[in-house]
């Protein structure tokens, strides 16, 4: 154990500044977003201060399409005062500076090491958690291993990601990078480190009480594996998948709040209310979080966004804004594959594809990816593929 941690810090000290700051602002991601906003601020003043970062946007891949569709929401945020939205717009660009300098500097040791700092920070995560949910436990009046899980967002733990489904999203993160490192360590020691620790952020998960997030795990493993190609772990995962369904259709009580219905009644109404506010402004939207901004106005449901990742893009950024923004996904998508025909391990691609399956499967009841920590986390990994193109398995 010493001579691994030994050669963790040497590895470390041994990175270029620019390096260590991208390892800095990856760590800053697991504080309050106020806090997380600044510490990648201050790198991004770092690094242009560094002479780094202009050069590294003017290569950014599918800049163009990234930076109008940010300019426009900026823009028509202002246009409709929304105040929110105008914030979310920062928000982007912050992101997608940050992301610019992360490709600049990428390696595929540096990957492994950013990898495996937001493993090891999911349990600092998860301790809090834990902390959290004693408190609601002892405030509502159960023992904390009773296990009872509110419904009242308010109640739910959220460790330091301001909402309990943001929370559940990290987590979701976390066992596919406990999968693709599993996969690719063939010590035992490793092996179980990450069997351990994917568990344990399961099972916070769980505590969460964000059904929305079991969702993608119906696919992530049998996904990874099949991309992978691991065709025994694929066979495996299958019949562990449908052992599971069946064991949740004997025991629907395994689910949190599998009794509280009143959550789905609701994103009926705010479907609606979007599909309303789509017909209103339908090309440009008026902004990120466009349903929170008018939901009062049109006497829709409350909430923050659609709870929808298609209806929310349409509703926030209209044709237009949803245009360009599909434009650079399809830019990123064009590299991750052209990267995959050329790998040495395909565990990335596979890892990728998770990651997308974790977007469009949580998306379609729910939207996570418009916060800081959630949306830079899954673009650091979308936009990994081409420095990892060499690794070997």
């Amino acid at each position: 154990m010493k001579k691994a941690f030994d050669q963790v810090i040497h590895d470390i000290l041994s990175f270029n500044v620019l390096e260590q700051s991208i390892l800095v602002a990856v760590a800053g991601l697991f504080l309050p977003f106020q806090f997380s906003a600044a510490v990648l601020a201050a790198v991004l003043v770092f690094a242009l201060w560094k002479g780094h970062l202009v050069q590294a946007v003017r290569q950014q891949r599918g800049a163009l399409w990234f930076y109008a569709f940010c300019a426009l929401e900026i823009v028509v945020s202002a246009l409709y005062r929304n105040w929110i939205g105008l914030l979310n717009a920062g928000g982007f660009v912050l992101i997608g500076f940050f992301i610019a300098f992360y490709r600049r500097q990428l390696t595929p040791r540096l990957f492994q090491y950013v990898v495996s700092e937001i493993i090891v920070l999911s349990w600092l995560a998860g301790f809090y958690g834990l902390y959290e949910f004693q408190k609601v436990s002892a405030r509502k009046g159960y023992d904390f291993f009773d296990f009872v899980i509110q419904n009242s967002p308010k109640d739910r733990i959220n460790s330091s990601f301001m909402n309990a489904n943001f929370y559940a999203t990290i987590l979701e993160f976390e066992v596919v990078f406990c999968l693709y490192k599993f996969i690719r360590t063939k010590k035992a020691g490793f092996r179980v480190y990450y069997v351990v620790t994917a568990c344990f952020n399961f099972f916070m998960m769980l505590l969460t009480g964000c059904r929305t997030a079991l969702l993608p795990f119906l696919f992530i493993f049998p996904v990874f594996f099949w991309f992978d190609r691991k065709r025994i772990w694929f066979i495996g995962s299958m019949i562990a998948e449908m052992s599971a369904l069946v064991l949740v259709l004997m025991f629907p009580e395994l689910i949190p709040r599998f009794d509280q219905m009143s959550t789905l009644t609701s994103r009926f109404e705010i479907w609606s209310t979007s599909l309303l506010a789509i017909s209103m402004h339908p090309w440009f939207g008026q902004g990120p979080q466009t349903y929170g901004h008018v939901y009062k106005a049109l006497h829709g449901h409350k909430a923050p966004h659609s709870h929808n990742i298609a209806l929310d893009a349409l509703t926030s950024y209209g044709v237009v804004g949803t245009t360009l923004l599909l434009g650079y996904g399809w830019s990123v998508w064009r590299e991750i594959y052209a990267s995959y025909r050329q790998s040495k391990d395909p565990a990335i691609f596979a890892m990728i594809l998770c990651f997308f399956v974790i977007f469009f499967i949580h998306g379609l009841l729910d939207v996570t990816m418009n916060f800081l920590a959630t949306g830079c986390i899954f673009l650091l990994v979308i936009n990994s593929a081409a420095p990892n193109k060499a690794i070997r398995s």
